[in-house]
């Protein structure tokens, strides 16, 4: 992956009905990317479902991390980017540790690596 890279992102919800999906990049720059401006958490459909934008990657260094947090109940937003946001403060833990969420909410990550220029 490289800045410029046109990304698609897709979920399949299981059992939660509703959810948030962030990322942090190599800058620790935190993106909500679903809901689009909301401060509630979407309402997840019930198959495989892509969001209703795709993203630019930006020539931000290293990686861009994905996180997919949903819950069987209503939750805010502000939940997921403020964890999001603590994680990106620490740049050893960033890569690798899990957001710190309350109790309930649960959360699947990935990463894209980004090939140097």
């Amino acid at each position: 992956m490289k800045a410029g890279d046109i990304i698609q992102m897709s979920y399949a919800r299981g059992e939660m009905t509703y959810g948030v999906v962030a990322s942090v990049d190599g800058r620790g720059a935190v993106t909500l990317h679903l809901p689009v401006g909301g401060a509630d958490a979407a309402r997840l459909d019930g198959r495989e479902t892509a969001l209703p934008t795709s993203f630019e990657l930006d020539d931000a260094p290293g990686f861009e991390r994905l996180f997919f947090v949903a819950a069987d109940r209503p939750f805010k937003t502000a939940l997921v980017m403020d964890a999001c946001r603590k994680l990106a403060d620490d740049p050893a833990r960033v890569e690798k540790d899990p957001l710190v969420l309350p109790d309930g909410l649960e959360q699947s990550t990935f990463i894209l690596r980004k090939a140097a220029p």
